[in-house]
């Protein structure tokens, strides 16, 4: 927890009005931060993530990939950021399986990419659509399907960072 608060800036929210109990994650574009997103603490809420509306940030979460900051020449597409946590630098998120056109052209600048989405049918059904979107630009493109639910608690990770980041 300590390097995660570090390296990406987290921090927690107690008790508090509005959005209590959870990690607020803040969102980078060159090295400031532009939107932010909160996890919840627990897996019984509601809604896991909460991102910020239209008026909470200065560019829109749905057009950036978390972590892209951290990339070189290649990326492992993930859902949230706690994938990227867990995979590291290389690894960006999409802020779920909704994915823009923005981020799809960002993906596209990567002569590498690994899709390791959740496996599970929302995950499997959108990384095969990104797939055939991403397929028609320069580079190479996997589909990566974890034994594991998803990227975060997979025993997989060192295989993928070995063989698409290292």
């Amino acid at each position: 927890p300590t390097q995660v608060a570090k390296f990406w800036g987290v921090m927690g929210i107690g008790i508090a009005p509005k959005l209590p109990w959870r990690i607020w994650i803040p969102v980078h574009k060159d090295g400031a931060i532009v939107s932010w997103t909160t996890r919840s603490l627990s897996d019984k809420t509601r809604s896991k993530y909460i991102s910020a509306g239209p008026k909470e940030e200065a560019v829109s979460h749905k057009t950036l990939l978390y972590g892209e900051d951290h990339c070189r020449h290649a990326i492992v597409i993930c859902e949230g950021p706690l994938d990227v946590w867990k995979i590291g630098p290389g690894a960006v998120a999409t802020f779920g399986v909704q994915i823009s056109r923005s981020q799809i052209l960002k993906m596209s600048k990567f002569p590498i990419r690994a899709i390791c989405f959740d496996n599970d049918a929302p995950g499997r059904s959108a990384a095969k659509k990104l797939l055939r979107n991403l397929e028609c630009f320069p580079g190479k493109t996997m589909n990566v399907t974890l034994k594991d639910k998803d990227p975060g608690s997979s025993g997989e990770i060192n295989d993928i960072r070995r063989e698409f980041l290292d």
